[in-house]
């Protein structure tokens, strides 16, 4: 078994490595593309995403393949557990690649040039350089260098504060630069976003060589190492701060249609503060599964269920981003369809703490009215998927309809996919919820 495991494990590194190759050289490409204007560059970077996607899905694939099959345990369990959350960051590195390559074309067909006295090089080189390290630090398994990476990210974030300070300041002065102002500032979110991520993978790579979390201590810090945790009542924890992101959602969308920039940054900047805590605390509970902890119910199916949950946040930093990247007229009647599709994306998130508790309720007591309450809200969530999905059917069809350029009909698509996802992935816990309640 330990021979099948290796070969395992080893097909994850390599094609770990490959993804960190290409997520690397395609940071390193897009920032080129933007400070030389270079058009077909910036082209090479947006075509390698595809690829960047592909091996998500491949690593993906073998990780749960082995813990199902193969039963890793030790270091190699939190190799392949962790390997799962780096390879989210690595997509989403290849996304900001993508993100600041789209700048290009688009600074090219402005009107006026960027006349303010800002220079994004130094920071584009400290979250550069940030990820190049953690990539070196992650093949030579260097904890020391992981941990001095994390430091880093502190002079990123202060360069980013600084760069959009003299941003705003120059576009009150200058008006004609506002539009390729706000390019500039979505580029520096990117690198910002470039060295968050960078970090994660700093952590993942301590945990992996020394078993160690580094944020659990900010987390728990009064938790006895005899003491075992309540997993249940971590996952109730952390689906309260997930469904905390998503009903701040319609706030954010609101000030979108309403033009209301600052509104918009402030609940952004919010919803992201609960979204980073209920990922350390995704982390806290990720911690304790590997290390031997008797439950009623399957730890992988377990983990399966919080990377779902966690999810659903994910899919709320998502549709934030995707607001930044250009503001699109919306018709009214449009405006308020995909405002009432979002709040129902929302209740449907709402039905995960009911879910919990209900389960925790059976697994641990055995109660038997608890399991039937849990099965009737994963029929609920079913059903509530299902309408949402419909009705987001029938607003896809009128943004189809509109008399609008590509990239408003584009946009909106877009963003009603992003939607959809809050309850899609509220869908695929319950599930995973109903098998641990059908197996216990």
């Amino acid at each position: 078994m330990s021979t099948l495991v290796d070969r395992d494990l080893q097909e994850i590194r390599n094609h770990l490595l490959e993804m960190c190759r290409l997520v690397v050289e395609m940071v390193r490409s897009a920032v080129t593309a933007f400070e030389k204007r270079d058009p077909r560059l910036a082209e090479r970077v947006i075509e390698q995403d595809s690829r960047i996607d592909a091996l998500d899905l491949a690593i993906d694939r073998i990780c749960l393949e082995t813990i199902a099959l193969k039963h890793p345990v030790a270091s190699d369990l939190r190799f392949v557990v962790s390997t799962l959350d780096m390879i989210r960051d690595l997509e989403r590195l290849g996304d900001q690649a993508v993100n600041i390559a789209e700048r290009v074309p688009r600074l090219l067909a402005l009107p006026h040039v960027f006349t303010c006295p800002v220079d994004l090089s130094e920071m584009a080189r400290k979250a550069l350089r940030m990820l190049e390290e953690v990539i070196n630090a992650f093949v030579a398994r260097d904890t020391r260098k992981a941990r001095e990476i994390k430091t880093w990210d502190d002079e990123v974030d202060r360069y980013k504060k600084l760069v959009i300070d003299r941003i705003v300041d120059c576009m009150e002065k200058k008006l004609e630069v506002v539009r390729v102002g706000v390019e500039y500032i979505i580029v520096a979110q990117n690198l910002e976003r470039v060295a968050d991520l960078a970090t994660n993978i700093a952590e993942e790579i301590i945990y992996i060589v020394e078993g160690k979390l580094v944020k659990h201590e900010e987390i728990w810090p009064e938790l006895p190492p005899v003491e075992r945790p309540d997993l249940f009542g971590l996952l109730e924890r952390h689906a309260r701060l997930v469904i905390e992101c998503t009903e701040r959602l319609p706030l954010a969308l609101e000030a979108y249609f309403q033009r209301d920039s600052g509104r918009l940054r402030e609940i952004s900047e919010d919803i992201i503060a609960i979204e980073r805590e209920a990922d350390r605390l995704k982390q806290n509970i990720r911690g304790h599964l590997p290390y031997g902890i008797i439950t009623p119910v399957d730890k992988f199916e377990l983990f399966l269920f919080l990377k779902e949950q966690d999810a659903v946040a994910d899919a709320a930093e998502d549709i934030l981003k995707w607001l930044t990247f250009k503001q699109v007229e919306v018709p009214e009647d449009i405006a308020g369809e995909i405002l009432g599709l979002l709040e129902e994306n929302v209740k449907t998130a709402e039905y995960l703490v009911p879910l919990i508790e209900k389960s925790k309720s059976y697994i641990e007591r055995g109660d038997d009215v608890s399991r039937q309450d849990a099965k009737e809200i994963v029929r609920d969530i079913r059903r509530r998927e299902h309408e949402n999905d419909l009705l987001a059917t029938e607003i896809k069809r009128k943004v189809f309809a509109l008399d609008s350029d590509f990239l408003q009909v584009y946009f909106l698509l877009k963003l009603l996919d992003y939607i959809g996802e809050i309850s899609g992935r509220t869908e695929n816990a319950a599930d995973l919820m109903r098998a641990m309640i059908a197996k216990a």
